[in-house]
């Protein structure tokens, strides 16, 4: 008995002593599991840095998760509690959005929400945030002086995506009867890291450097849209190969006598291909204030001598598009410069062969990409002539690419690089302390600019929102009010 008692004393020693050093930290935040779908392994920091948060004298608990590609005990032998429970951290930090039943009330979380533009699937949670009054940070909303973002994964959305149609291209030209080294590139996510996959882009090239590509597919173009992170990474991959970059204008020149034992390379800029609709000048100031004067010529001076297309550019809808399905339809009917179809040695159907889509912008700058494709099943073909798509890599049409969660297929780098971008700005945000006034915290504009929602509103900038919901509802509104009528119409 006195054995006992002086067990369960010790115990409640030990657990006073826990306490204190609890009570000690500066404040504690957690990392939660994502959840959003089965491909969803990153998350927002990594080892490194929970390692320099914990030293700094921070509490860092993290949620378990077999599924998270950074194993538990890296995150633990930084200094982290792994643990189930996180409703005593101030700051909850994810990568994707959580549950509405597991957001907890009155709590500052950080993740991408997609519901800046009044996105109606999300329209659910936000109401949820707001209910609980939880400071909800957007990375998306992370921009600097320049309104560029400074927190986010586009380079390695665009390192994936690179290695996914160079996967695709090897399928596709299989299905049109042609062997090509572009068969040994696997999916980006089949390989334990970026080096892996390098390798094996690399190995492709040699074999190309050889004139081992089949003489009638002809030389090869890529066509990267936009000068970003995102195009960026597309062509860090782009540059294993043995390749040449040319101007937009040599394309054409190119795509017909090129070497067949390189492949080339274009990036189009804004002034490459937009130009004003009343005198074809382009003016960059302009532009910024009224795209809407503006249209482009990709379709009739870049297309016809691309292979494959890369887009990485951001779309708005007063800004022009890249190809609409008119242009699709032209760019499939067949070259009157590809060499004669014989059994052995195939001709391509028409040098357009591919897009991979990396802004994922449904019925954006690519106005028939109207549904994302997915890890399981990345690509389809779109047959412009009947305006289907069709899961497969095999019959008519321009083989599509459009994922929307490309990082994830690479989770350790994509975490880290993105850990990298947004560490500087945890320290402020540790302090953030969701029941105060916005107007008490001391935030840099980085992170007040981010900040969605707090104290049960919206956010002065993003008041907006409701407006768009409002808008949106009132158009549903008129068509239930209008489909009677038209029903009577139709029945005669």
């Amino acid at each position: 008995m006195l054995r006992l008692v002086r067990g369960q004393s010790r115990r409640v020693k030990g657990c006073v002593r826990s306490q204190r050093r609890s009570s000690h930290h500066k404040s504690v935040m957690a990392i939660r599991r994502e959840d959003v779908n089965v491909w969803e392994r990153r998350a927002p920091l990594a080892p490194q840095h929970v390692k320099e948060i914990t030293a700094a004298g921070h509490k860092v608990l993290v949620q378990p998760s077999n599924r998270r590609a950074i194993h538990n005990r890296f995150y633990e032998k930084a200094g982290a509690i792994i643990q189930e429970d996180i409703s005593e951290a101030s700051l909850i930090i994810g990568v994707k959005r959580p549950p509405e039943e597991k957001v907890i009330p009155q709590k500052t979380y950080a993740f991408f929400s997609h519901t800046i533009k009044a996105q109606e699937a999300n329209m659910g949670l936000l109401d949820d945030i707001l209910k609980k009054e939880v400071r909800l940070l957007d990375y998306e909303k992370m921009v600097d002086e320049n309104g560029f973002r400074i927190v986010a994964f586009g380079k390695w959305a665009g390192v994936a995506g690179m290695i996914n149609i160079l996967h695709g291209l090897g399928l596709r030209f299989l299905a049109l009867g042609h062997h090509t080294p572009f068969m040994h590139i696997g999916m980006a996510h089949n390989y334990r890291n970026v080096s892996q996959a390098i390798q094996a882009v690399r190995d492709c090239g040699y074999e190309i450097s050889l004139g081992l590509m089949p003489k009638s597919i002809g030389p090869l173009t890529f066509v990267f849209t936009g000068t970003g992170n995102v195009s960026k990474g597309a062509q860090d991959i782009f540059n294993e190969l043995p390749c040449e970059y040319v101007e937009p204008h040599e394309l054409k020149e190119v795509s017909k006598s090129g070497d067949l034992t390189k492949v080339y390379g274009t990036v189009i800029s804004r002034h490459h291909h937009l130009i004003r609709k009343s005198d074809g000048v382009y003016d960059p100031f302009e532009y910024e204030h009224h795209p809407e004067r503006y249209t482009s010529h990709f379709r009739s001076t870049v297309a016809p001598y691309t292979t494959c297309l890369i887009n990485g550019i951001y779309w708005d809808p007063h800004t022009p598009r890249l190809l609409r399905r008119l242009d699709a339809q032209k760019l499939m009917r067949p070259s009157k410069s590809l060499a004669a179809m014989t059994e052995g040695w195939p001709s391509l159907p028409h040098k357009f062969l591919a897009i991979c889509d990396i802004s994922a912008d449904t019925g954006g700058s690519i106005e028939f990409m109207t549904e994302c494709t997915t890890i399981e099943k990345p690509f389809c073909m779109y047959d412009a002539n009947q305006h289907i798509d069709h899961d497969s890599v095999e019959g008519n049409g321009i083989l599509m690419c459009s994922i929307d969660n490309l990082p994830a297929q690479l989770p350790i780098e994509a975490t880290e690089y993105f850990g990298n971008r947004l560490f500087p700005y945890i320290w402020e945000m540790l302090q953030s302390d969701a029941t105060r006034p916005l107007d008490e915290e001391n935030f840099s504009p980085q992170v007040r600019d981010a900040v969605i929602t707090s104290n049960g509103k919206l956010t002065t900038k993003f008041e907006y929102i409701q407006k768009l919901r409002e808008k949106r509802h009132s158009a549903v509104n008129v068509w239930f009010l209008c489909l009677p009528h038209c029903l009577n119409i139709l029945h005669g």
